[in-house]
């Protein structure tokens, strides 16, 4: 990921409605109830959720589950998911969680469900 901003927000969950009601609030000019929406019930900071509006207004949705923020994370970052593949094919979940955190910003939480996510779908 070019911009943790950008990693981060791409990255992180967020249910559908949320997206919804964050999106009819950025038509009505409402982009902090829009980014208050998008963080309620999440763990997107504060410091993310401006990008997570600019990405949901941009692509039309954002991923729901750990298991969609997984193949985003495939789909636009080939290397860096190798690179986490690689690490948890070595066991080494610990460092797979740090490698994502430094590249894409995400907080604790966030990339301890990616990490398990991308292990599991490992085998």
């Amino acid at each position: 990921m070019a911009d943790a901003a950008a990693g981060a927000a791409t990255l992180t969950p967020v249910p559908a409605r949320a997206q919804e009601a964050a999106l009819a609030l950025h038509a009505a000019g409402q982009d902090a109830k829009a980014i208050r929406m998008l963080r309620d019930g999440t763990f997107l900071s504060l410091a993310h959720a401006p990008a997570a509006l600019a990405a949901l207004v941009r692509d039309g949705s954002l991923p729901t589950t750990p298991e969609e923020a997984a193949a985003r994370l495939a789909r636009d970052d080939a290397s860096l998911h190798a690179e986490l593949c690689r690490l948890l094919g070595a066991g080494d979940r610990d460092e797979a969680t740090r490698r994502l955190r430094q590249a894409t910003g995400l907080d604790l939480a966030n990339a301890f469900l990616l990490v398990k996510q991308l292990a599991e779908a490992a085998g």
